[in-house]
């Protein structure tokens, strides 16, 4: 059985446990951290697929996105943002280096889809520079 890919969701609110579930429920392990430091610590500490971030406070959550794509050891790491519409939060985000938005109030379902096709992009990196290395080595 491959391993689960692993996500980090940073909110300072308790995310709904539907989207918890739903996530887990489609075959990821799911950790939750309170605040920007402790996730930060987090994914220093652990290997993380991608990180859900809520950009509720703009300044503190684009800042965030711009230390992850700073550290070396974290700037492949995927990037999701939750942020209100019209806010200006998610351009700014994803200016930054957030790799995609998902529209406040959160819809699980909508979430995961958006979460399996980030995924699904790392796969499919890494399955072309196996097939690449495998063709090099045959020559």
């Amino acid at each position: 059985m491959p391993d689960l890919q692993q996500i980090l969701i940073v909110s300072d609110h308790t995310p709904e446990e539907s989207t918890r579930a739903t996530l887990e429920q489609r075959g990821f392990a799911v950790a939750l951290a309170p605040d920007l430091e402790s996730a930060y610590g987090q994914l220093l500490g652990s290997a993380f697929d991608l990180v859900i971030v809520d950009v509720a406070h703009a300044a503190d959550g684009v800042e965030f996105v711009r230390r992850l794509r700073a550290t070396p050891k974290l700037s492949q790491t995927f990037v999701l943002t939750l942020a209100e519409w019209g806010t200006g939060q998610p351009t700014l985000a994803l200016t930054e280096g957030a790799d995609a938005f998902e529209p406040k109030p959160i819809d699980a379902a909508r979430l995961a889809g958006a979460v399996e096709k980030l995924l699904r992009q790392r796969v499919a990196k890494t399955a072309a520079a196996t097939n690449r290395n495998e063709w090099f080595r045959s020559k």
